[in-house]
């Protein structure tokens, strides 16, 4: 008899989004698992595997300390077609349920 083989998928897509562009949400794909190394408050170096849901908004944080957004992942085409809609949330016209300041 034969065992059955578990896989877990290595990328899964999933809607993202980010409070800061409120109401919209678009499929990203992402690792499924992540593992950063960092140091803990002691200065101990540390490394521990992520997954799922969690992997991802890890995933999602760290893109924004180097300045990337989970639309920069988004086919030029998409990005093109939520042009509108963008500039209406950079306008302050899209409503968020919760308060956002605009620089104008």
């Amino acid at each position: 008899m034969q065992l059955p083989i578990y896989l877990i998928a290595t990328v899964w897509t999933d809607e993202e989004s980010c409070l800061s562009i409120p109401a919209l949400a678009e499929p990203v794909t992402r690792p499924w698992s992540v593992t950063p190394d960092n140091f803990n408050r002691d200065f101990q170096r540390q490394t521990k595997t992520f997954y799922s849901t969690t992997a991802r908004m890890i995933q999602h944080e760290y893109d924004q300390t180097e300045g990337l957004l989970y639309l920069d992942y988004l086919k030029p085409l998409k990005r093109k077609l939520l042009q509108g809609k963008l500039e209406k949330i950079s306008k302050g016209l899209v409503k968020a349920k919760y308060p956002m300041k605009f620089i104008k």
